[in-house]
């Protein structure tokens, strides 16, 4: 009786998490679709700069490369949430209902744990272009705003695991 409670209180308290950072992960997602948009405007003007004018711009690949990262990560709690990535189903596929389950389970634990590694290793490299404001070498773009990104994007993507886990398994379940 006491764990039945105890799941029904779980699933309350991830469906009203879900709810609230959904609308958050959204407008990430709009921020990652509009930095993809901006990396095609930005190779277009250049290579129209480089043929045209015959003056290419010189910090299109460090923008790139920053707006590139920053639309991945900026994406990533979104499609985590959603199990909208590649995932291999062909094992998976095979196993017992029970069985999936559990491989659901360690799925989403393998994932918080590598996001919890990830963003671990993240803040002290934060820490370190904020403390010495780093720039790009051609550009001269401060590196720590993009560099926040990371650590942001890992702890909701834990958040998005966490939720995925236990309201997959508990859908599963019921």
């Amino acid at each position: 009786m006491g764990e039945q409670t105890f799941q029904k209180k779980l699933f309350v308290v991830c469906k009203t998490t879900e709810m609230f950072v959904t609308p958050i992960f959204y407008a990430m997602a709009i921020l990652a679709s509009l930095a993809s948009i901006m990396i095609i405007a930005l190779i277009g003007a250049s290579v129209t700069m480089r043929y045209l004018a015959y003056a290419p711009f010189r910090f299109t690949e460090e923008l790139v490369g920053l707006l590139m990262t920053a639309s991945f990560f900026l994406a990533l709690p979104i499609i985590t949430l959603k199990a909208k990535h590649v995932r291999v189903l062909i094992v998976l596929s095979y196993l017992p209902e029970r069985l999936k389950i559990w491989v659901n389970a360690l799925a989403c634990l393998f994932g918080c744990g590598f996001c919890f590694w990830f963003f671990y290793l993240c803040v002290p490299w934060f820490q370190f272009a904020f403390d010495r404001q780093i720039k790009t070498e051609v550009g001269r773009l401060l590196m720590y705003p993009w560099m926040l990104i990371l650590p942001i994007s890992m702890a909701l993507t834990i958040v998005a695991f966490f939720i995925r886990g236990i309201l997959g398994n508990t859908e599963k379940i019921k």
